[in-house]
């Protein structure tokens, strides 16, 4: 049964494909609720309407005697699911959303005299599911689940995994990633210090997120801002805290993790024979998070794998000629028993050599010396085991962990290979946070980042259109309220620019990251935030952020490599200059910490920085003089060295 709104439309309230009788008196205003399509998570946003519907037959039908508790039936209408329903205006406006029954009102406890209800709009509908679930919650993100492996990681990089929508990036989670050019290198350029498959984290690209989330909860959109292509490259990290991705039945944090120490008198004061190894089954365990450690055994449950590990060697070596020379051996005690890799310790034997060549003997002394290994296994356990070898002569002894020393331990730190050939499940490694991360915060970051509007179509339920604010605002219409203006009466007009603040500022929220909190304490602000300031209105006030639910991050070289593999600084190299307007002045000026990003001393075409992160040219200055006296000219406004002008104290500037 259709009722005349206030407006002069007949309208109908339609659940569950089924018209409800309505009473006759009964009103409503076909409104927009602007307000609410600025921020999505600002409920009850778009539209909301009490509604009280008559106790009819059909209504007692659709409704199912709710009220009667003595009835006990599983198909009866819940009261705790939403129903789809939405509001027909005669055809020429649809709002679709769900109805909640509120209170039922009985007449001498026979009599159903009315039912009040609430029909939330389409978009109120489309927040208050979003704002149930995490992102991590996302199952139609399983579209994006792949094998970890070398090939899609590679092939990640040239926009052939998912045609672009996944890709992993290389950044440093907490493994000081390097590259060194050292006798005995531990950087990505050797085999020690190579990455494998558990040190990316994939990235997905933020419109695919947006369209997961929508896809999820049976919702459409269309947006000709983001059909624009301005979001191809605007990508999300699937980081959720943790120093390696997320896969199913395993913690990688601590796969294959072990230390373990000498104990005094049982592991101490062994001595060494040369040539022969020693089994290091230490039975002090420091920490063993995965059970991988027993009895002096070493098991890797998985695949053959390259394993990164550390030892400390406490030795006394006595005697007047010779030295040693140590291997660190894995030796499989499972299935055919026998060595699996031996490692010479370089960086040991390195300094016995040189020990040996300086003074001729390594004395009768005790040792301490720290180094990191890799070894490649296959599955089993294993013990490790270290021997010597004589060099130069035989006149001496080894003792390890001497006079009851249980300051030497062995450990390893990564398998390198433990996430191979796993699933990657998007959904999974989704950003989480302390307590998860709802879909509504994304999408209000996006809403808040791009400025966007969001509104329901009109026309088609459980379908919206997004657009920015500007694109919005210009579609709507010029209309005269002249007639609506009674003249006879006060009018107050209020102008805009008193309600104008004075400082916005934009940007994300202080990541939690090394880099980004670095920035801050350096540079006294979040890394990304633009800050404007209204110096034109006298009368302008307050302070408005504007902040997305995002982080960001500054970026940097990896350490040892740079834009021609030179050997580029972490962060900005620093120099001692002075600077000035005028020459020769500028050489009396104060010493003035700058930086740049040359490995070394900058030159002609550089740009100097301020920070040490080099985000802030140098500028106001059109002269700079570097630590050994040369004189050039500085563009103020760019920072650029743009060329010589002379030398200090010779008279030639």
């Amino acid at each position: 049964m259709g009722v005349v709104s206030t407006q002069g439309l007949s309208f109908q309230l339609v659940a569950n494909d089924v018209t409800l009788d309505l009473f006759k008196d009964e009103e409503i205003k076909v409104s927009d609720n602007i307000t609410g399509l600025f921020d999505i998570g600002d409920l009850p946003s778009d539209f909301t309407r009490e509604i009280t519907l008559p106790g009819t037959k059909k209504n007692n039908r659709f409704f199912e005697h709710v009220y009667d508790i003595s009835v006990v039936n599983p198909f009866l209408f819940s009261t705790n699911r939403k129903v789809d329903a939405y509001f027909d205006f005669g055809g020429i406006y649809v709002s679709s959303g769900y109805l909640q029954l509120n209170k039922v009102n009985v007449i001498a406890n026979k009599f159903i005299d009315s039912y009040e209800v609430t029909v939330f709009g389409t978009l109120s509908s489309f927040a208050r599911e979003v704002n149930r679930s995490n992102l991590t919650d996302l199952t139609t993100l399983s579209q994006y689940n792949h094998t970890a492996s070398y090939y899609n990681i590679t092939s990640s990089w040239d926009g052939n995994l998912f045609n672009g929508d996944i890709v992993y990036p290389f950044a440093d989670y907490g493994q000081n990633i390097r590259y060194d050019y050292d006798e005995f290198p531990t950087g990505i350029n050797s085999s020690s210090g190579s990455l494998g498959v558990q040190d990316f984290k994939p990235s997905i690209r933020v419109k695919a997120v947006l369209d997961a989330i929508f896809e999820e909860y049976g919702y459409s959109y269309e947006s000709t801002f983001i059909d624009s292509g301005v979001w191809d490259d605007i990508y999300m990290l699937c980081d959720n805290d943790l120093q390696y991705p997320v896969f199913s039945g395993v913690d990688l944090n601590g796969f294959g993790q072990f230390e373990a120490a000498p104990l005094s008198g049982s592991d101490t004061d062994i001595a060494m024979a040369a040539g022969n190894y020693l089994a290091l089954t230490y039975d002090n365990v420091i920490s063993n998070p995965q059970f991988d450690y027993e009895g002096g055994q070493y098991t890797l449950s998985r695949q053959q794998s390259l394993i990164k590990g550390r030892i400390k060697i406490v030795t006394n070596v006595s005697g007047s000629a010779g030295f040693p020379q140590f291997t660190l051996q894995a030796y499989r005690t499972t299935g055919t028993p026998g060595q699996i890799d031996a490692k010479p310790l370089d960086q040991t034997n390195k300094f016995f050599r040189e020990t040996k060549s300086q003074s001729s003997s390594t004395g009768d002394r005790e040792y301490t010396l720290e180094e990191e290994f890799t070894m490649s296994i296959t599955t089993g356990s294993y013990q490790f085991r270290l021997k010597y070898e004589n060099f130069e002569g035989t006149n001496f002894s080894v003792v390890n962990n001497p006079e009851g020393n249980t300051n030497g331990y062995i450990a390893i730190d990564e398998v390198v290979n433990s996430a191979d050939f796993r699933i990657m499940e998007i959904g999974r490694n989704m950003p989480f946070g302390e307590n998860g991360i709802k879909q509504i915060d994304f999408i209000k970051g996006l809403q808040k980042k791009f400025n966007l509007i969001i509104y329901p179509s009109k026309t088609k339920p459980r379908h919206f259109i997004i657009e920015t604010f500007n694109n919005w605002y210009k579609q709507g219409q010029i209309k005269s309220f002249n007639n609506f203006i009674n003249l006879d009466e006060k009018i107050q007009v209020t102008p805009a620019n008193n309600l104008a603040v004075r400082e916005v500022n934009f940007g994300d929220e202080l990541g939690k990251d090394f880099l980004a909190q670095q920035f801050e304490k350096a540079a006294n602000r979040d890394f990304g935030v633009i800050n404007y300031v209204d110096n034109q209105n006298f009368f302008s006030q307050g302070k408005l952020d504007v902040l997305s639910t995002f982080s960001a991050s500054p970026l940097r070289y990896v350490q040892g490599t740079g834009l021609s593999g030179s050997s580029a600084p972490a962060v900005g190299y620093a120099e001692d200059v002075q600077l000035g307007n005028l020459s020769p002045q500028v050489c009396g000026e104060p010493i003035t910490e700058i930086y740049s990003d040359q490995a070394t001393f900058f030159g002609i075409g550089d740009i100097v920085y301020s920070d040490i992160y080099l985000q802030n040219p140098v500028t106001g200055f059109g002269f700079i003089v570097d630590s050994g006296g040369f004189i050039f000219e500085l563009n103020s406004s760019t920072g650029l060295v743009e060329g010589p002008y002379g030398l200090c104290g010779t008279g030639t500037s």
